[in-house]
């Protein structure tokens, strides 16, 4: 079962990297897993977004439900697609004006026990470096 956990400080206040991690359609940008992502529907702080996943050997799709606390979090859960479920959180704790620690958390188990065996070892990898990953576009994006 995929899951992993980890933390950053952000050398952006808080509004901003909230906002950046709500920009569903940019996560190709910096979620090496994530090939393509588009909100469905929007209603008030509930959204549906459909992800195209794609790694060596293994490509799927699924829609989630993304429910927001502004600037203090986002929650995200599988509602079709092929996991038996799936839970994302990302918590927002403004350190001061300009800096941000961004905690992630994310699990999941797909139906398949064939999906299980074949995509755990890569998402355990490819999860554990979202952080990471952000970090870098960040960076490139800052110039």
């Amino acid at each position: 079962m995929p899951s992993a956990e980890d933390s950053r400080i952000f050398a952006l206040p808080q509004r901003e990297i909230y906002a950046l991690l709500m920009d569903v359609e940019n996560f190709p940008s910096y979620v090496p897993y994530i090939r393509a992502a588009r909100f469905i529907s929007r209603k008030g702080k509930v959204s549906i977004a459909e992800v195209d996943v794609g790694v060596p050997g293994l490509h799927f799709s699924y829609r989630c439900e993304i429910t927001e606390t502004p600037y203090e979090k986002i929650s995200i859960r599988e509602i079709s697609g092929p996991f038996e479920y799936l839970r994302c959180e990302m918590l927002f704790e403004a350190l001061d004006a300009g800096r941000t620690r961004v905690t992630y958390r994310f699990s999941s188990r797909f139906r398949s026990r064939l999906m299980n065996a074949v995509a755990d070892p890569v998402f355990n990898v490819q999860l554990k470096s979202t952080l990471r990953e952000l970090a870098r576009f960040i960076r490139r994006r800052s110039g």
